[in-house]
């Protein structure tokens, strides 16, 4: 906060708080329910904040558990937009035999329907920043983190023009090879009949991409 003592901040419901706590001015931050937008200018250049549902959970200790919102967020400026995804879920997967696909045939799970709903309210978006990584074991993990099956129909359900791979590679967080998530994410949207290049792509750890 320190470091850039001007910034404001908008946040889901119920985490100003641990932002004051932090060291921000109370009038710098700014709490939003999903649905609400937020306009700021700087400069002439305005942009249009979004806070928008996704799946997940919150808390920080034993104590705190779903007291705070959690969000995905879209960014609307110059005729551009982007969404971005977070940490989401999008199923809810039980546990299944070791290997088994379960996105094969005969698995039907319930799948949250606010992504579609995001995409039919504030879609089409320019640019997803969608999760790929950190969900196996699928039986636990399935409701709050995606893996690159669910990130593909995450990617058409927000109706996305194009869509950055994020969260995965950085910690080894959960039990699927560090690496494992851009592979799988290709093969997803193969079976898509999407393009595995140049549509939804992964940048590699340190790497920048211009769009």
């Amino acid at each position: 906060m320190v470091e850039h003592p001007d910034c404001r901040y908008f946040v889901p419901l119920n985490n100003k708080s641990w932002f004051v706590d932090s060291g921000a001015r109370p009038e710098q931050v700014e709490e939003l329910d999903w649905w609400d937008t937020q306009v700021i200018d700087i400069g002439g250049i305005k942009a249009e904040f979004g806070c928008l549902p996704c799946q997940h959970s919150s808390g920080r200790t034993a104590c705190d558990k779903e007291k705070t919102l959690w969000a995905s967020w879209s960014v609307k400026s110059g005729g551009k937009s982007v969404w971005f995804g977070g940490d989401t879920g999008y199923r809810a997967v039980p546990k299944l035999p070791h290997g088994e696909d379960d996105y094969g045939e005969g698995h039907e799970y319930p799948v949250c329907p606010a992504f579609k709903e995001i995409g039919d309210r504030n879609g089409p978006f320019d640019l997803g920043l969608i999760p790929i990584g950190a969900y196996d074991p699928r039986h636990l993990l399935s409701t709050l983190h995606s893996n690159p099956y669910d990130s593909v129909n995450i990617f058409k359900d927000v109706r996305c023009e194009r869509a950055l791979g994020i969260h995965w590679g950085t910690w080894y967080l959960t039990e699927e090879p560090a690496l494992e998530p851009p592979k799988m994410l290709r093969e997803a949207l193969a079976k898509s009949g999407i393009a595995e290049t140049g549509v939804f792509d992964v940048c590699e750890p340190g790497e920048s991409r211009e769009l």
